[in-house]
């Protein structure tokens, strides 16, 4: 019979073995990857969102609107390994399930905007059947008066175990870089409520992010596991190529899917 001790001792090394285990990074998909840390969401997917964008096989459909990003600099470190990122889950085993955005739409979303899928949220004094050309339209005029107040550029950091936990693929959770920052962000999404004449349920507590790809079905436990080990792989790498990312001025979009943002008007301080 196995002593406390003895069973004390095989716990303690059967946990630095997982921990090792987790560490390593193969060289090709075939090798075993180490068990998920932790557990596989139990969302629905696809989640509505993601259903209005795209198709279950991941093909793009139209979904038009407009919104103010700040598009991923293209002369930049963070984006080169951020691609890298992208194109692992391109190769990865369960890219099927995925429907991947191009790289060159990655951008880091200020505020949503209006669609023409939905309408969940739609401006105030615009009729609640009137075209999204006209939103388009109405919200660019209002844009061209509308003026930061503040400085920049604007500073935010990839969240590292915020995005590992997160329960689907596959987005960079961003935070601010500090409280200046913090505030800075969330005065700016305020006064463009203003401007659009509505705001989102999530509009206080809306996380920053940058999306790589919408997830459409549901991980196995293996493809979970890859999954993860592919994060804590790329993710490293990400925030070391810039700790704090510099993004410029946001830009007032429109687009038809989500492939492409069609920059209308750059917004000033």
């Amino acid at each position: 019979m196995s002593s406390p001790l003895d069973l004390s001792r095989r716990t303690f090394l059967m946990t630095a073995s997982a921990a090792a285990v987790t560490a390593i990074t193969p060289e090709v998909w075939g090798q075993q990857p180490p068990s998920p840390l932790h557990s596989i969401s139990t969302e629905e997917l696809p989640t509505r969102d993601a259903s209005l964008k795209f198709n279950s096989d991941g093909r793009r459909r139209e979904f038009r609107g407009n919104t103010v990003i700040c598009h991923l600099p293209q002369q930049c470190a963070m984006r080169d390994e951020t691609v890298a990122l992208h194109d692992a889950l391109s190769r990865s085993p369960f890219h099927s399930k995925l429907a991947l955005l191009p790289p060159e739409s990655l951008h880091m979303t200020v505020f949503s905007g209006a669609n023409d899928k939905g309408r969940i949220v739609w401006p105030s004094d615009l009729a609640p059947d009137a075209s999204i050309e006209e939103c388009n339209r109405v919200i660019g005029e209002r844009m061209s008066a509308f003026h930061l107040h503040c400085e920049l550029p604007l500073r935010v950091r990839v969240d590292q175990q915020r995005t590992i936990d997160n329960g689907r693929a596959c987005t960079l959770r961003m935070a601010p870089a500090d409280e200046e920052e913090e505030r800075k962000l969330r005065t700016v999404r305020d006064r463009l409520a203003d401007v659009y004449r509505f705001r989102a349920k999530d509009h206080d507590r809306y996380e920053f992010h940058i999306t790589l790809a919408y997830q459409m079905q549901r991980f196995s436990a293996s493809e979970q596991s890859a999954y993860r080990l592919l994060l804590t792989t790329h993710l490293p790498r990400v925030v070391a190529a810039s700790p704090i990312l510099e993004l410029g001025m946001p830009e007032y979009c429109t687009f038809r899917d989500m492939f492409q943002f069609n920059i209308q008007r750059l917004l000033s301080t």
